[in-house]
């Protein structure tokens, strides 16, 4: 099985760091990257991810009202999302929660640190075995 990650989010870096993390991990995936949420949104009804990334603070829609969106999308309700932010504040992580988030998380620069996280998230949500 090869695993479906889509990364909305406007800073491409956020995509080689998830990327090299996943590639730690020694499995199968593939990433669909949208810029901002209206894009995503846009993309979503022809993908099918196994997880998805969100961005807090991008242009235009924020994070929240894009977790929003998507867990209003018949086939991505039960899809983990992952809301993410440079600084993720307790507020922002609670609403993100309430909102169906699977987590809210910190970007992290480390390469190790993520994968540490995301081993556990995927074995945790049986996306991986």
């Amino acid at each position: 099985m090869t695993l479906h990650v889509f990364i909305i989010d406007d800073d491409e870096d956020e995509l080689m760091v998830i990327s090299k993390a996943l590639e730690s991990l020694n499995i199968a995936f593939t990433c669909t990257w949208a810029t901002n949420g209206e894009q995503g949104l846009k993309q979503l009804p022809n993908l099918r991810p196994d997880i998805i990334f969100v961005d807090y603070q991008m242009p235009g829609m924020n994070g929240l009202e894009c977790v929003r969106a998507i867990k209003r999308l018949s086939h991505c309700k039960a899809t983990p999302v992952i809301l993410h932010s440079t600084i993720m504040e307790q507020r922002i992580k609670i609403i993100g929660l309430n909102l169906g988030a699977a987590a809210c998380m910190n970007k992290s620069e480390s390469v190790p640190q993520l994968t540490h996280f995301l081993d556990s998230f995927l074995h945790e949500h049986a996306l991986i075995v």
